[in-house]
């Protein structure tokens, strides 16, 4: 590991500068994707890393010990910039430093670190922040030979274990990685990152909520899909006759293998199990509209024996969360035919708005039939959601 300050100093500003051409590419379009950084967003990322530049800035100047420079300020209404600001700031203040020690209060309140040591926990957080923007925004990340020469002792030497899990740590524990691995792979395995990491094209099964688990359909679910699919009275709001037992196999068929999630129409489906009983009482789909916009709809049918649990919300509320969460969904909605109160009311459960009354849309037999559209954005559901933990209610 460089103990020198100058040398260390250089390695980082190739790394922030690195950083910041991938910073460029971000539009405001794209602040709402998920990250590699597990709950962050693009924005999120974003301004943490703003302000560890001007923490980081205002420790080689002296002025470490005030915790006002580290605080993580909502967005501006320009975050690349204010990004980039801040970049070209703590590049410039690690180059004029005179400081032997940095004051770094979110590491250690306790003792000041040699400069060298502080330069270098900054160098190894923005070679892994780069990649986790580049991954964010499916760029390409290739920092040369000797960046990550430097860089994988620095990451090797981070401390491991359970203080990783504690909220607020900067890496997840380490990660087994193939004896074949480039030292990119090797740093970010040591630093809790997936190489393979891929935001908005699989979701990561089974979903487990409190009660319920959400998994694939396979072969040996067809009675139970039978048993709600051919009710009249689940089918009544589908526009469609009850499934027979030969379209709940084909169904069962598609859908248990079907997780791609790339092109519009793409759909995944999955059962919906309790923890303590057998059996599948329902099922949650999620099929992307419009890959481009980031628009999805979800759907939701459940056996009625097993209404007025919560079990609809539950699965709905869990797979609305790994829309956004996993597959970097923009914007939810849900359609469905206006006489369905009980639909109706599980979308406002989850925070959705009423956005479109379609009105004798669609015929089934002799009836006309009208629709609702309700939508949600990710910017919303996260704020409904940050609510609920702090207020301990139910969003």
């Amino acid at each position: 590991m460089h103990t020198d300050l100058a040398s260390i100093a250089a390695l980082d500003a190739r790394a922030v500068q690195h950083s910041a051409d991938l910073v460029r590419q971000v539009r405001r379009t794209d602040l709402d994707r998920p990250t590699p950084c597990a709950g962050w967003t693009l924005g999120d990322l974003l301004a943490h890393m703003t302000a560890q530049h001007r923490g980081f800035a205002a420790a080689a100047a002296g002025a470490g010990p005030d915790l006002a420079h580290w605080v993580v300020d909502p967005p501006g209404d320009d975050p690349v910039a204010d990004y980039l600001r801040a970049a070209e700031a703590v590049i410039a203040a690690f180059a004029d430093s005179p400081r032997s020690q940095f004051a770094l209060p979110e590491i250690s309140m306790a003792q000041p670190f040699p400069a060298a040591t502080a330069v270098a926990f900054h160098f190894i957080d923005y070679v892994v922040h780069a990649w986790d923007v580049a991954a964010a925004l499916g760029a390409t990340y290739d920092p040369e030979p000797d960046l990550l020469a430097a860089a994988l002792p620095v990451a090797l030497a981070v401390p491991d274990g359970e203080r990783r899990l504690a909220p607020g740590s900067a890496f997840r524990p380490a990660l087994p990685v193939a004896d074949e691995a480039g030292p990119l792979e090797r740093v970010l395995a040591a630093l809790g990152r997936a190489p393979d990491w891929n935001p908005g094209r699989l979701l990561t099964l089974p979903i487990t909520t409190p009660r319920l688990l959400l998994r694939l359909f396979t072969a040996d679910d067809l009675d139970d899909m039978v048993g709600y699919q051919g009710l009249a009275s689940v089918a009544r709001y589908l526009y469609r006759p009850p499934r027979t037992r030969e379209e709940c196999a084909g169904i069962i068929a598609r859908v248990s293998t079907a997780t791609a999630w790339a092109a519009a129409g793409d759909a995944v489906t999955l059962a919906v199990c309790r923890h303590t009983e057998p059996g599948v009482i329902g099922q949650v789909s999620l099929t992307l509209a419009d890959d481009r916009a980031r628009q999805a709809e979800i759907g939701w049918l459940l056996h009625p024996a097993h209404e007025g649990h919560g079990f609809a919300t539950e699965a709905a509320r869990a797979l609305a969360t790994a829309a956004f969460e996993q597959l970097g969904v923009h914007r939810l909605f849900a359609r469905l035919d206006a006489e369905n109160t009980g639909s109706a009311r599980l979308c406002e459960r989850l925070g959705m708005r009423r956005e479109a009354h379609l009105v004798e849309n669609d015929v089934d037999g002799e009836r006309w039939g009208s629709e609702y559209v309700y939508a949600i954005l990710a910017r919303e559901f996260r704020r409904s959601a940050d609510h609920a933990q702090l207020t301990g209610s139910r969003p």
